[in-house]
């Protein structure tokens, strides 16, 4: 290989690493998307905990919680008990 051409493939080695920079984005982007990745794994851990927690709420297995849901579901019903005598 001459001269030249070690330049010349040298050029187009830095244009390909250039192009591959303004394609990909540089360290700041790939530390913003890591954080947003990762609190969208935190929310969706903690969606998915809530709404189990409230399935095993209404179908009475965790006893701690049973008088909660009791107490929803009379509050429920004393609603649509006055809603039906306020509408009549």
């Amino acid at each position: 290989m001459t001269e030249n051409d070690l330049n010349r493939t040298l050029t187009e080695l830095n244009k390909n690493v250039e192009i591959l920079n303004r394609r990909l984005g540089g360290s700041w982007t790939h530390l913003w998307r890591g954080i947003l990745s990762g609190f969208g794994y935190v929310a969706g851990a903690l969606v998915a905990i809530i709404i189990i927690g409230w399935v095993l709420n209404v179908v009475g297995i965790i006893p701690a919680f049973r008088t909660q849901v009791e107490s929803l579901k009379n509050s429920f019903q004393q609603a649509q008990t006055q809603s039906r005598a306020i509408g009549k």
